[in-house]
């Protein structure tokens, strides 16, 4: 089972909870529940048998999962509060306990570690006739950073990150000069590092990391933008000696 998310997001002075979260591949789904006032208000679920079926891969999931999370709060930010609450009347199922908020957990480098989230994939998630709303492509996240070539992550390799960050503005998505960027090394077996950078004219910006050498445990790579107020993040595994 993979780590979720948790997330308050303000509109219009109200505060919505977000929560989503991996049910685990006995019930492979990927559940978001979006509360206010301590009451469920909408809820969204994605089923991944597909990945089960062609064989289970961790990432893929993450993912999702965070592509997922990622839009619904996209939604509540842009103020869809009226279109969510509509498609969200029918009542919660056994699954979805109409009870208090639950506290979001406290947000830790080890944490972080166990969801190792990668940044969400281009493509449009598909939604399902069951869902109680649906999350378009319409709405774009206002920051993104991605890599400009994936590699495999091994310990104690020296490797070269290729940063790519943009911003959508009104004509479409555009590069992000003057981002801020960290590249911070997680790991449960050693103390993180950070490197830090800023991005070039085109929104680009390259930074060159020694990775720790490792044995057992996990570890993973988080990169970090910031601009213009805005934070766009996307981690990635070191796979172990």
């Amino acid at each position: 089972m993979i780590t979720g998310y948790n997330t308050d997001v303000e509109h219009n002075g109200v505060v919505y909870h977000v929560q989503t979260e991996d049910k685990g591949l006995q019930t492979p789904l990927i559940l978001s529940l979006v509360y206010t006032g301590g009451a469920i208000l909408a809820s969204k679920r994605s089923p991944y048998d597909d990945l089960i079926a062609s064989g289970f891969d961790q990432n893929v999931l993450a993912e999702r999962l965070q592509r997922q999370h990622k839009l619904i709060c996209a939604a509540v930010h842009a103020g869809r509060i009226e279109e969510l609450k509509r498609m969200g009347e029918r009542a919660p199922s056994s699954e979805e306990p109409a009870a208090a908020v639950p506290s979001p957990p406290a947000v830790d480098e080890a944490a972080a570690l166990n969801s190792v989230p990668a940044n969400p994939p281009s493509e449009p998630f598909a939604a399902e006739a069951s869902d109680r709303f649906s999350i378009s492509e319409e709405i774009e996240e206002a920051l993104t950073v991605s890599l400009l070539d994936e590699k495999h992550l091994h310990p104690g390799e020296s490797v070269t990150f290729r940063i790519e960050v943009t911003k959508q503005t009104d004509s479409g998505r555009a590069p992000a000069p003057k981002a801020n960027i960290t590249v911070k090394v997680l790991g449960s077996s050693f103390q993180p590092s950070s490197t830090y950078s800023t991005t070039d004219s085109v929104g680009r910006s390259s930074i060159s990391v020694t990775l720790p050498s490792f044995t057992t445990g996990r570890a993973a790579i988080l990169i970090r933008a910031e601009a213009d107020g805005e934070v766009a993040e996307l981690r990635r595994i070191i796979q172990p000696a």
